[in-house]
């Protein structure tokens, strides 16, 4: 699955999954659901173009949380 991270917190990154996880039984996850998880988590890293961050998620995404 693809996590576009948000921010880092003290435990291990915040994001949006930004790919379908598929189906299974008793899951909730759907594209565009916020994820917290742990480095142990990460096989890879990248950067998204921040254009396609803005059309699918919307300027606000970069705006820090309350």
């Amino acid at each position: 699955m693809w996590v576009i991270i948000k921010t880092k917190t003290k435990h291990g990154y915040v994001g949006v999954l930004d790919s379908n996880p598929g189906f299974a039984e008793n899951l909730n996850l759907r594209e565009g659901s916020k994820v917290a998880f742990r480095p142990e988590h990460v096989i890879d890293t990248g950067h998204p173009p921040r254009n396609y961050v803005i059309e699918k998620y919307g300027a606000s995404f970069f705006q820090d949380e309350p």
